[in-house]
């Protein structure tokens, strides 16, 4: 998959109120730990989320808990499954590279691109995913969110993905989501 770095924000307003929410809750460290994090606080925002948890050596990835419009727009419940096991085909490697990339950097990883669900890859989306661990250098929850792209946002080609960049972008509306 090409790979595109854009100085662009993330076109979805829910995505940038998860992400304010994520910020908040560092509070000066480096990323949350799971327990700052309590999904009854953002209850708009509930069907939209994934918690994904991470294991090491090897590094592989496990949902913990899948949204209702994750599992809707993918078609499937993938709680509790592993992430490299059969759950995306030949895109399994394009899926793992932004949560690998995540962990890598310690700092969450936004993209837009085709969905990487099975039979799905006509739909348009965001994704963004955010650490969170104990300490500053070991992850060991990635909170997760995917939305379809609405409105006149760039569009990146089939088999292309954009990197944007999480940091740019204002919630304008803390009660709509998108």
């Amino acid at each position: 998959m090409n790979r595109i770095s854009l100085r662009e924000p993330l076109a979805s307003s829910s995505l940038r109120q998860l992400r304010d929410v994520w910020l908040a809750l560092r509070d000066g460290r480096q990323m949350p730990s799971r327990n700052d994090f309590d999904p009854i606080k953002i209850p708009g925002l509930l069907p939209q989320i994934a918690l994904t948890d991470v294991f090491y050596e090897p590094l592989r990835f496990r949902y913990r808990l899948i949204g209702t419009a994750i599992t809707a727009m993918s078609g499937r419940d993938a709680t509790g499954r592993w992430l490299d096991e059969e759950l995306y085909g030949d895109k399994t490697e394009k899926l793992l590279w932004t949560f690998r990339s995540c962990v890598e950097r310690c700092e969450p990883v936004a993209v837009r691109q085709h969905a990487l669900f099975p039979d799905r890859d006509w739909a348009m989306v965001e994704v963004l995913l955010m650490p969170m661990g104990e300490t500053d250098d070991s992850i060991n929850v990635i909170l997760s969110s995917v939305v379809p792209l609405k409105g006149e946002a760039d569009r990146p080609m089939p088999d292309t993905s954009y990197l944007l960049d999480w940091r740019l972008g204002e919630v304008d509306d803390m009660h709509h989501s998108s």
